[in-house]
């Protein structure tokens, strides 16, 4: 498109000068720019727990005592993170004195970006046991604490800036030169821009938690004693985010004094294509699967209180895909006036002024999260046999929960204006 502009622009020129009869010499200024910028991010996370076992078990006859604080926890986590920032500007300025001029300038600017980020946390059949055999053996069991977290973040970002910037500026004819008042000499202005700024994002996160299991077994022969408070907790996490700001500008100035004479032609053209692409693409999947806690104190012959139990299950799924594109054009053209100079020419030439702008801004964005929880089990199961003594509380919870958001924020503006 530019050195096809460029051509027309010196075609017309020469038109020009033809019809405006004998004429000084004219000033030419030619400029054609390229620039390309691509940027490509990948990033992977994963992480991978298969089957860890836990146990412990505390066994007193005739023996007795406290038994101290037991925690559990096992973690599996990914995080993972992809950007990139590229920034491509162009700009020109031109200027030129008295006399016909002629000024062309063609840029095409090219910014792609692509960012991938991928994060996997896998945790398979975690086993947690506390066991606690008391036979005449009067004394407290301490708190048991239990936890197993399967965790996944991923985040993908681009942030691309094209701008294209034309400043020309031509100044007023000599009016004692040469050729006298009336040089006959044209003024041409010609611009041509284009600018392509693409952006591609995509991030996904899963979490997956098979079988955890919690057990927790307090039995209590003959002794006297309270149990300590039993947590046991089991997640699964997935946060995926998927975001582009792209910025595609372009902006072009044209300035022309009164012209070489009175009967000078004023030619000013801009020519100004815009396209702004973005894709967001955000994926979060948290699965959990046969979850079970269980707890179960027995008291025979022993008297105590039984601590607080809580018990939880959740699985959690946050997605976003979120676009903001921007994609401006602006043209401002002036042509300065011009009066009759002799009794030949009693009326100025001719002022020409054209603008022709496309911008074309699309965005697509997808957003899923799913959350997946079964066969969550929770028990709670305790036995007491003349056995005297207060029961806990008692809280179970089971949650499953997915968010899911997918936003387009795009801005298309044009602008031009015209003074002769």
């Amino acid at each position: 498109m530019k050195r096809q502009l460029i051509a027309l622009v010196g075609a017309l020129a020469a038109a020009l000068a033809i019809v405006a009869g004998p004429a000084q010499a004219q000033s030419v200024q030619g400029v054609e720019q390229y620039a390309g910028t691509g940027q490509s991010a990948d990033s992977n996370a994963s992480s991978t727990q298969v089957a860890p076992k836990n146990s412990n078990i505390s066994v007193r006859i005739f023996s007795p005592g406290d038994g101290g604080e037991v925690s559990q926890s096992n973690t599996s986590a990914a995080g993972s993170a992809a950007g990139n920032t590229a920034s491509t500007i162009q700009a020109v300025g031109q200027a030129q004195g008295g006399g016909g001029g002629e000024q062309a300038v063609g840029q095409e600017a090219d910014t792609g970006q692509v960012a991938s980020s991928s994060a996997e946390s896998t945790q398979y059949k975690p086993s947690n046991s506390n066991i606690s055999v008391r036979i005449h053996s009067p004394g407290d069991d301490g708190d048991v604490s239990q936890s197993n977290t399967s965790l996944a973040m991923s985040k993908a970002g681009n942030k691309a800036e094209t701008t294209q910037a034309v400043d020309q500026a031509q100044g007023g004819g000599d009016e004692g030169g040469k050729h006298g008042k009336c040089c006959h000499g044209a003024g041409v202005q010609a611009v041509g821009q284009k600018a392509e700024t693409w952006q591609k994002a995509e991030s996904g996160a899963e979490s997956v938690q098979l079988h955890p299991r919690n057990e927790n077994i307090s039995v209590r022969v003959g002794s006297k004693g309270d149990n300590g408070s039993v947590s046991q907790e089991n997640k699964s996490a997935a946060l995926s985010f998927a975001g582009n700001a792209a910025s595609t500008e372009q902006d072009v100035e044209q300035s022309q004094g009164g012209g070489c004479g009175c009967a000078s032609d004023l030619v000013q053209a801009v020519g100004q294509k815009a396209e702004t692409g973005q894709w967001a693409d955000s994926r979060a999947t948290s699965f959990q699967k046969g979850a079970k806690n269980t707890n179960a104190p027995v008291r025979i012959h022993s008297e105590g209180d039984d601590g607080d139990v809580e018990q939880s299950n959740t699985s959690l799924a946050l997605s976003a895909a979120l676009n903001a594109a921007k994609t401006e054009q602006g043209v401002a053209q002036h042509q300065g006036g011009r009066c009759p100079c002799d009794d030949r020419h009693k009326s100025g030439g001719a002022g020409v002024q054209a603008v022709g702008q496309w911008a074309e801004t699309w965005q697509q964005a997808d957003s899923v999260a799913t959350s997946e929880q079964l066969f969550a089990s929770n028990t709670h199961a305790p036995v007491r046999e003349k056995s005297k003594g207060g029961g806990g509380s008692v809280s179970q919870s089971n949650s499953s929960r997915a968010g899911s958001v997918a936003l387009n924020l795009a801005r298309t503006l044009q602008w031009v204006r015209q003074d002769q």
